[in-house]
């Protein structure tokens, strides 16, 4: 399995031309207002842990992310739009990820099959108000219990209206929806990419420990 990344500070600009070469490009290529946070590239996430190098740029396939585009024209009428959370994810990392989760409900095991994350094929995202605040969501990102369910089964009209809009938007752009994660959207558009090799860090130029 691939060794882990280097955390070494990345130029993003020299990131995204690279990245085209394969096909992937920044998730706001079609649409600049949607925000992203990649929760990775911070320490603030479940795990604690940073994974992704400083300026690592929040990326997907061409195809994804103009569904993006498309979801946030969507949302805009409401006052809404989207927050990336993780978008293309180095398989470097998937199998990081995977060491310390060894559940493939929620984290996708590489001895079986890629993440759609690293085609750059699948997008967390969740909502956010015209300042970029953040919308009452079923749980917190990575939340790795039946709260996380895209089913909401709780009663709170307030979160039940914010799902149903998310879900509706990514939806009819193209997205399917993940059961077992409300935030995580896939993008089966082309699932002859999907059938074949991940794009890995090191083809982006990414630098992996020895």
């Amino acid at each position: 399995m691939p060794q882990p990344l280097k955390l070494e500070p990345v130029d993003p600009s020299a990131m995204v031309a690279q990245a085209r070469l394969q096909s992937l490009v920044p998730v706001q290529a079609y649409d600049a207002s949607i925000r992203t946070g990649l929760r990775y590239a911070t320490p603030e996430n479940v795990f604690k842990r940073v994974l992704y190098p400083s300026g690592f740029p929040a990326m997907a396939a061409d195809a994804t992310a103009q569904k993006l585009a498309a979801a946030q024209r969507t949302l805009k009428p409401h006052g809404l739009g989207l927050l990336v959370l993780d978008a293309y994810r180095p398989p470097e990392v998937q199998w990081q990820l995977f060491q310390m989760f060894r559940d493939d409900k929620y984290v996708a095991d590489p001895r079986k099959k890629w993440s759609k994350h690293c085609y750059g094929r699948a997008v967390d995202v969740t909502l956010v108000d015209l300042s970029g605040k953040e919308q009452e969501m079923p749980s917190a990102f990575d939340d790795f219990t039946k709260q996380a369910a895209a089913a909401y089964a709780g009663q709170d009209r307030v979160v039940k209206r914010n799902l149903a809009r998310l879900q509706q938007a990514m939806t009819s752009a193209g997205f399917s929806i993940y059961g077992d994660e409300w935030w995580h959207f896939n993008d089966l558009s082309d699932l002859a990419v999907l059938a074949g090799p991940p794009v890995f860090g090191r083809s982006l130029g990414l630098a992996v420990r020895q």
